[in-house]
């Protein structure tokens, strides 16, 4: 008994891949060149001192993690790191404002011009009034979201997985 349950839980992780042979659609989210993988330096050389930073602790690859946000006027910016500064990474963009660009978009734009500069979406999701076109980070290590309320763009979230 205990070989079928194994089978029929192994059965979806070897017929999953099989069947997916369909390539996401990936976005390599930017603002002003920063983007998944970008340094902190790199971060504040290009935005500037931030309204606002919280350092949290946060268990993911190790005991001494640390998860950073920074806040701007209309975008949040997350970062991790390994306990050790130098290695802090961007994980995490959100925009809620025109003032920023995001691989050449900015709040405000329609679903087509969001289809038409990134291409079919992986998913697509409703409720209510909010509408969400979802892509793919490079090599599928996160989501990148595009949140519309009638029908023009609110909100632009890229977020890596990070356990």
């Amino acid at each position: 008994m205990k070989c079928f349950l194994f089978f029929i839980v192994l059965l979806p992780l070897i017929a999953i891949p099989a069947l997916a042979q369909t390539k996401l659609t990936e976005v390599d989210l930017r603002i002003n060149n920063i983007g998944t993988g970008s340094s902190y330096a790199s971060t504040i050389a290009k935005f500037g001192r931030p309204i606002s930073r919280e350092a949290e602790e946060f268990s993911c690859t190790g005991p001494n993690d640390t998860y950073l946000t920074l806040r701007y006027s209309g975008m949040t910016v997350g970062l991790l790191d390994d306990g050790h500064e130098q290695n802090r990474k961007v994980v995490e963009i959100v925009v809620t404002s025109k003032r920023w660009q995001a691989s050449g978009i900015r709040v405000g734009a329609t679903t087509k011009e969001i289809i038409r500069r990134f291409g079919e979406p992986v998913s697509r999701f409703k409720r209510g009034s909010l509408v969400a076109y979802n892509y793919v980070t490079p090599e599928n290590l996160g989501i990148v979201s595009f949140e519309f309320v009638g029908g023009r763009l609110v909100k632009i979230s890229m977020s890596e997985t990070l356990c």
